[in-house]
């Protein structure tokens, strides 16, 4: 169904040297052929900058802009202001007068806050795990020769109401993508001064060289930006969402263990939340009394929406309102809006999405925006004639409750890093578009899961995002036409439904798997419930869950991702190596640390402390209710799942067309 919006709503060049892309093992070339996609340049080099004999060096400074729209756009949120100031650091390079510079327009994670300091030289430090990398890649660019602009998001850090700041709405496009707007015009008003390179040629009013950065909320603030405002040149978003609404609630089931993480870091990271999020924080949170028994979309609006003693607070709240909030505020609604030839309706000119330089990186682990969103926001910008470029790899989003621990931006041999830099210094600066040759098109790790952040780094390279069963040379008939299983209630170990065996080393499981129907039927209990999915591997006896990655189900039938609106049901897409032997298949939980809520933040005996996972911030201890807390575990979930036409994308890289290893 279409959503209406509510009503109130110093290095010049980047050298092949630098991007150290080899290819790793295996008799492949990485080099024998360009990859990636249109790897022409598209804007004249800047001149060379702090040539004279004493440059100003490197300096912040730190300033507040206002921005024209009102601190929420919640009638009921108190004591709205009709602006919001919003905090921002300009990082400016070491520079000459008459030196111009590309703008890096950069934000941070949900309750993070700005970059306000610069790296003394211009190396990231690439020991460290993939988000935490690109905070130092922020405060590297100064020293490549860029101004980097970094902003605090309205409700976080210094843009919060105390300071005249506003509310969090989830990357609003009629909110934080203004206020974004508004930052981009003071850029601009302060050309002169800082030293940007505006581009009066292009005819776009206001115009400079900008392009975007940063991680999960700060990636998710890039993409509207660019579908809205003709001035981004490039955008590089990196763990981020194309549908919050399938993010939060895959299938109709609230994915508790990150939900409650979520609302416990923005709890410590002293977020100021939108009355409709605010609400959900203190339903799903650890503060919620009930948090472990609200496990499906029905469950949670219940809840929401009931007045009395133990009314939701700030206020109750209603499905409809949420799910405006949640799917306005991603590519999916500009996609599906653009489809039925409907406005976004945020004051564009055209619903269409332009062709913007998009770098997408995504991890196959990241268990609360899995790879699959990031497929569909590269098969948005790519459809719209854009060079658009997916990198999977080890890191992003890691649940503590699951044992996981982040790994780095890389894909194999490709360096996340090193690709993004490539990306900026092209689009940005008009650098060689050699740097552009060493990124793939689609690359996706295929690292053991086992160990996944220190396992050997393995990548796959493809011409396209393999989707389903594939077919050809070198590919596998992975399918299934049709099966059943039943889930027992408070089940010892999973159910495990072999789609195919492998029957020789050097194959991959890589890309998203298909699902044409499924069925849930309840079982012999009073609860709604949920049929919990991941692909597996049973390999000598043990049952492999790939990439930690679980999706939910409500009871009924699904023949495509409810909240997305797209042909098929697509799982979370995963990368693994496999071995002959092996059987491949689908897992079947009756409960998942991915899907149990957390109850406590005291420090009980072998729970796993949870540190800077999104915004840097330091959590307390914690642990869920599939660690025996008091006798309490997640409430019996008993059902029968029928499905059809199952396919698993398996190939071997280097036959199968367009593949080869990295």
């Amino acid at each position: 169904m279409t959503k209406t919006l509510p009503r109130w709503m110093p290095a010049v060049l980047m050298t092949v040297g630098a991007m150290t892309l080899a290819a790793c093992g295996d008799d492949i070339d990485a080099f024998n052929a360009p990859e990636g996609g249109d790897n022409t340049a598209r804007v004249s080099p800047l001149p060379p900058t702090a040539q004279c004999a004493s440059p100003l060096p490197a300096e912040v400074r730190n300033q507040t802009v206002t921005s024209p729209v009102a601190s929420d756009l919640d009638p009921t949120a108190e004591n709205i202001t009709p602006t919001t100031d919003i905090a921002i650091s300009v990082l400016l390079p070491p520079r000459c007068e008459g030196d111009r510079f590309a703008v890096v327009l950069q934000s941070h994670g949900y309750g993070g806050s700005r970059q306000t300091m610069i790296a003394p030289d211009g190396q990231p430090d690439r020991s460290l795990p993939n988000f935490p990398s690109f905070d130092a890649l922020t405060r590297a660019l100064p020293q490549r020769g860029y101004i980097v602009v970094s902003v605090d998001q309205r409700g976080h850090g210094a843009s919060v109401p105390a300071n005249g700041g506003g509310l969090a709405r989830i990357i609003d496009p009629a909110a934080e993508t203004r206020d974004a707007m508004a930052v981009l015009d003071w850029v601009f008003d302060n050309a002169g001064a800082l030293g940007v390179a505006t581009q009066p040629e292009t005819g776009i009013s206001r115009d400079f060289r900008v392009g975007t950065l940063g991680y999960s909320y700060g990636g998710g603030f890039q993409m509207p930006l660019a579908a809205l405002d003709r001035r981004i040149d490039a955008i590089i978003p990196n763990g981020t969402w194309h549908n919050l609404a399938y993010s939060l609630l895959p299938g109709d089931v609230v994915k508790q263990g990150f939900d409650g993480l979520l609302c416990l870091l923005a709890a410590t990271g002293g977020v100021n939340n939108t009355p409709i999020i605010a609400t959900l924080c203190n339903l799903l949170g650890v503060q919620g009394l009930g948090a472990a028994g609200l496990r499906t979309r029905p469950d949670v609006f219940e809840a929401a929406s009931e007045p009395g003693p133990f009314s939701p607070r700030p206020r109750t709240i209603t499905e409809e309102e949420t799910l405006d909030l949640l799917f306005t505020h991603g590519m999916n609604y500009f996609r599906n809006r653009q489809r039925a030839g409907q406005p976004w309706g945020f004051g564009e000119t055209e619903a269409v999405l332009r062709p913007v330089p998009a770098l997408f990186l995504q991890g196959n682990r990241d268990v609360i925006f899995n790879l699959t969103e990031a497929y569909w926001n590269w098969q948005y910008f790519r459809d719209a004639g854009g060079d658009a470029r997916l990198l999977s790899n080890e890191g992003a989003h890691m649940n503590p409750l699951a044992n996981q621990l982040e790994g780095d931006a890389g894909c194999g041999a490709v360096s996340g890093l090193d690709a993004a830099l490539g990306w900026l210094d092209v689009h940005l600066r008009g650098a060689s578009p050699l740097a552009l040759t060493m990124i793939p098109r689609v690359c996706i790790s295929v690292a053991d899961t086992a160990n996944a952040n220190t396992a050997p780094a393995r990548g796959v390279a493809l011409d396209n995002f393999p989707v389903g069963r594939q077919q050809g040379a070198g590919a596998v008939a992975a399918s299934l036409a049709n099966f059943s299983t039943t889930v027992t209630s408070l089940s010892p170990s999973p159910e495990f439904v072999p789609v195919t065996t492998i029957s020789r080393d050097g194959l991959v499981l890589a890309g998203a798997p298909k699902i044409a129907r499924l069925e849930v039927t309840r079982g012999p209990t009073v609860n709604i419930t949920r049929a919990l999915v991941g692909v597996g591997i049973r390999r000598d006896g043990a049952l492999i869950l790939v990439d930690d990655q679980v999706t939910g189900f409500i009871e009924g039938t699904h023949t495509s991702n409810r909240e997305v609106g797209n042909d098929a049901v697509l799982l979370p897409a995963v990368g693994e190596m496999l071995r002959a032997g092996d059987e491949v298949g689908l897992i079947f939980f009756e409960r998942n640390v991915q899907f149990a809520s957390i109850v406590s933040t005291q420090t009980l005996g072998g729970i796993t402390g949870l540190v800077g996972f999104i915004g840097g911030v330091e959590l307390p201890p914690i642990t869920s209710v599939l660690n025996p807390l008091l006798g309490v575990l997640t409430a019996p979930n008993p059902h029968t799942v029928t499905g059809e036409g199952v396919e698993l994308p398996i190939f071997e890289p280097g036959v199968f067309a367009g593949s080869r290893w990295r």
